[in-house]
């Protein structure tokens, strides 16, 4: 037998037996093979089904979340408003340019909530959650400003008291300077912890000095004041910055 009438019956083979699977994956296919492949089908469509409702339910949920975090930014934003309307009754007119200040961030930061929250609906839920943490960010930071600008009111208080020899009410008004230093702490980034430190130990300094009548009471009460008054304008250009820096570019609705 030659080489190529081997070849010619081992491809008619092939081909018998190529025929021969078509045929018994026929006669499974009538005999039941489509119906368990029509059941694959809608094991699979009712998978994919349950995963868009999964995903639907989860975007859901997320921007729930989203809306209550920006409510609460604007609660927020209520009470440093009220806050500031106290501050400035009474404020002196250095103080009272800085509450001015602060009260035209505020206002522009509740226009740029309330822009942000329409965005939601329009956006992938990344952006809008990256957008939500960037300005809630920026109020807690707001309402660490309105606590050192308390604080500085009453240190104020504190040393004209102390120049009328009134040391044991300087030293209450210096009290509450330092747990308004605590508030304005708890609501800034923690990138501010070395200068709110700083500031801390020349409180510190001036509440001793209040409380030992020493002779440089006046001069520790102004390097607190000092130091006060430059950490709020560090808050105040930062604040500047933030408001002109784009937070986030309208993405394609999530689904």
């Amino acid at each position: 037998m030659t080489p190529e009438t081997t070849r010619r019956m081992a491809g008619g083979a092939l081909a018998v037996s190529a025929f021969s699977i078509a045929v018994a994956l026929l006669a499974y296919w009538r005999a039941g093979g489509r119906q368990d492949a029509e059941r694959t089908h809608a094991e699979i469509r009712a998978a994919v089904e349950s995963l868009r409702e999964k995903q639907t339910e989860l975007v859901d949920h997320t921007r729930g979340s989203l809306d209550a975090a920006y409510q609460n930014s604007r609660d927020r934003l209520t009470r440093v408003r009220e806050l500031l309307r106290i501050e400035k009754d009474r404020a002196e007119a250095e103080l009272k340019q800085q509450l001015d200040r602060t009260e035209a961030d505020v206002d522009r930061l509740v226009a740029t909530v309330e822009l942000e929250a329409r965005k939601t609906r329009d956006s992938t839920i990344a952006s809008a959650e990256q957008a939500e943490r960037a300005l809630s960010q920026r109020v807690r930071t707001i309402e660490g400003r309105v606590a050192l600008l308390r604080a500085k009111y009453k240190t104020r208080r504190a040393e004209a008291l102390a120049e009328g020899r009134a040391y044991e009410e300087a030293l209450r008004t210096l009290v509450e300077a330092t747990d308004l230093l605590d508030q304005a702490q708890e609501r800034l980034p923690r990138e501010y912890d070395p200068t709110v430190a700083s500031l801390r130990m020349a409180m510190h300094e001036a509440l001793t000095a209040v409380q030992d009548g020493a002779v440089d009471i006046r001069a520790r009460l102004e390097e607190a004041l000092r130091q006060t008054n430059s950490l709020v304008r560090t808050l105040e250009n930062d604040e500047a910055a933030a408001a002109g820096s784009v937070v986030r570019s309208p993405g394609h609705a999530a689904s």
